[in-house]
């Protein structure tokens, strides 16, 4: 059941309120978005290299859907709902390869494009139509070689939604095909996924709680840009991380600091130096608990010493401190002293503004209730 949503948001930043703490604590505003916003979005579930051949497969849950991406033998990938239309049992577990899916529990099998292939005994069913025993798809879209999913069979393609993203990208990595994953990290997180997210979304606190990184950025460059579904945040570089980050380089501009925040948990990091970039998604686990993952993608399996280095920064330093930061406003957000906030908002969109956690929450207001921007 939808809940009376309460705020004092306005279109215009200058003027509006944050969203209230409440949005960060309800459990039946967190039901709502499960239903609204993830179950209705294009949410991250890999990287192509995880089915490279005919049959290869992986599992992964849209909170208590599960889902299987596998590639079929025409190399198409696709996405199934996993279970199987008989009687409901769950088809394929974790990851693999299989020439045919095979129900583990009355053996009716499937092909790689979710044809239904046969079932033990259905010639003796009355009138059984074997078009409505296929496996349900479900939307599934490459972008930037990565697996995109959908359930929501009305939604916008990840292009239409974001034009011109992939290209733009592509253009500062022209390397782009050739990266593999080659590292992960995850964590644990006692806060709502918004509040990770509105983090992410501004630089207002990086010269106060990340130190090392506005060494390595140009902070007087830094631009925060909203577009309709994705917000970037690009900067010069300064250093790279030559296994210290606080090793000055020769040059003066090492290159940019890239970040594209995809609506709604994906976030793309470029940092300076070696050809890469960070994958960060989150998974929200209940209405105050994050489950937060980095994907480290270079051109070798094995990180270079500057691969390494960028990995121990993100896992030994910037992550901690931004964990550390949104935990505290999670426990803040109880206080009977706090209900709403202002937005900072820098008329340049530099690194101090606000624009884009804004941004953000007009964005899971317009998914809540279709709030529009003329209001």
């Amino acid at each position: 059941m939808d809940v009376k949503l309460n705020h004092r948001y306005k279109a215009d930043a200058q003027q509006s309120y944050t969203l209230p703490s409440s949005y960060y604590t309800n459990e039946a505003i967190f039901n709502m978005e499960k239903e609204k916003v993830f179950c209705k979005n294009w949410i991250f579930a890999g990287h192509i290299e995880k089915v490279s051949e005919p049959g290869e497969y992986f599992t992964f849950q849209i909170f208590d859907q599960n889902i299987m991406i596998i590639k079929g033998a025409d190399k198409t990938i696709r996405g199934f709902y996993n279970v199987c239309p008989h009687r409901g049992h769950e088809l394929v577990e974790g990851e693999g390869k299989k020439s045919i899916i095979s129900c583990p529990y009355h053996a009716w099998t499937f092909h790689l494009d979710g044809q239904f292939n046969r079932g033990r005994a259905v010639d003796q069913i009355q009138n059984f139509d074997n078009n409505e025993a296929c496996l349900t798809a479900v939307r599934v879209e490459v972008f930037l070689n990565f697996i995109f999913v959908n359930l929501d069979p009305n939604a916008k393609s990840l292009r239409e939604m974001m034009p011109g993203l992939e290209g733009e990208i592509r253009a500062n990595i022209p390397k782009l095909d050739q990266l593999t994953l080659s590292h992960r990290i995850k964590y644990d997180i006692k806060a709502n996924w918004k509040n990770v997210v509105d983090n992410y979304l501004e630089c207002n606190h990086c010269q106060v709680a990340h130190p090392q990184f506005v060494e390595l950025v140009d902070m007087k460059s830094y631009k925060i840009n909203a577009d309709e579904y994705y917000i970037s945040q690009t900067s010069k570089g300064k250093q790279t991380l030559n296994c210290n980050v606080n090793n000055e380089t020769s040059n003066e501009d090492v290159e940019t600091y890239l970040s594209y925040w995809l609506w709604p948990t994906l976030a793309i990091d470029i940092m300076p130096g070696e050809t890469g970039l960070i994958i960060m998604y989150i998974e929200p686990d209940g209405p105050e608990n994050t489950i937060e993952h980095l994907e480290f993608y270079y051109l070798t399996k094995e990180p270079s010493a500057e691969g390494w280095a960028n990995i121990e920064y993100q896992d030994k330093v910037l992550t901690p401190e931004d964990i550390a930061l949104v935990e505290s406003v999670q426990r803040g957000l109880h206080s009977k002293g706090y209900v709403d906030g202002r937005y900072v908002v820098d008329n340049g969109h530099t690194s101090i503004s606000e624009h884009g956690v804004h941004h953000f929450h007009g964005l899971v207001l317009k998914a809540l209730e279709g709030f529009k921007k003329n209001e």
